[in-house]
């Protein structure tokens, strides 16, 4: 992981994810590049306008990274054309970014939904990792929560946590949430499905201990998933989950599975979704 790139625009959120992201970067050592979509204000503008808005809008771009606290890592700054969701996937490709971070919801879209409709399309058409950082998950990292279940984007998840994790010097609980058949045998038997999980888990998140993170390992039964990672952050303040997206293939073309897609709706924490690896 080298570099992140952040959608700004001008809503509070924007700032917000434009803090997170900074500090992430001056932490884990990343480069950083803050990226506008310019807005034009009607639908043809004489050359000479054009030019004069981009100029106007890069300097705001400029003004909103120059004015990040100190320590953090200054962004370099762009300006891109197109719709907004599609200029910054477009951007990151071409910036080389190993991250997409934006705000759960910009300064567009109805208030009463917690995903804005540019992060709603990049979560289903990003090929990076995207980070999506709510206005209450703004905080600086200090625990990281990665939901781990064997799967192929679970498996991503974990080797992209195992690195932020090493670069910010945090800890990390791999979780693994599940409700399993009627079980014969106590809990404690070596033949329960408790322990058996335990292993499984232990397993997916080796790439984890092996970088060095201190590494706790949660297996929770007869709750949902969603449930047991917002449980998980709570127990530490400061987390951020990081979560396996699953393939573009089938019927739907979707990324998002239920459970990501549940928990980005409605937990407060900063989200990072982690797609398979193009070979899955």
């Amino acid at each position: 992981m080298d570099r992140i790139l952040i959608g700004v625009d001008r809503s509070p959120a924007a700032r917000d994810v434009l803090e997170w992201s900074a500090d992430l970067a001056g932490r884990a050592h990343l480069d950083v590049v803050a990226a506008r979509v310019f807005v034009p204000t009607q639908a043809e503008l004489p050359p000479g306008e054009d030019v004069l808005l981009h100029d106007e809008q890069r300097r705001e771009l400029d003004e909103w990274c120059g004015s990040l606290p100190v320590g953090t890592a200054l962004p370099r700054t762009i300006l891109v054309d197109g719709s907004p969701a599609d200029a910054l996937l477009a951007a990151a490709a071409e910036q080389h970014a190993d991250v997409l971070a934006v705000g759960a919801r910009g300064s567009g879209g109805f208030t009463h939904l917690h995903l804005g409709s540019v992060a709603h399309h990049l979560t289903h058409h990003t090929t990076l990792p995207l980070a999506i950082v709510p206005r209450t998950g703004s905080a600086p990292v200090k625990h990281i929560v990665v939901g781990v279940d064997g799967s192929p984007g679970s498996l991503a998840a974990v080797e992209i946590c195992a690195d932020l994790a090493a670069r910010l010097g945090v800890s990390v609980t791999a979780l693994y949430a599940f409700d399993p058949l009627v079980e014969w045998v106590p809990e404690n038997d070596p033949r329960s499905w408790h322990i058996r999980a335990e292993a499984d888990v232990g397993r997916w998140a080796a790439p984890i201990e092996k970088a060095g993170v201190m590494l706790e390992i949660v297996v929770d039964r007869d709750i949902h998933p969603v449930a047991a990672i917002a449980r998980a952050l709570d127990a530490h303040p400061g987390s951020v989950a990081v979560l396996g997206a699953r393939g573009l293939g089938g019927f739907t073309g979707l990324r998002l599975g239920r459970v990501p897609l549940q928990l980005v709706h409605h937990t407060g924490a900063a989200v990072i979704l982690v797609p398979p690896a193009p070979s899955e």
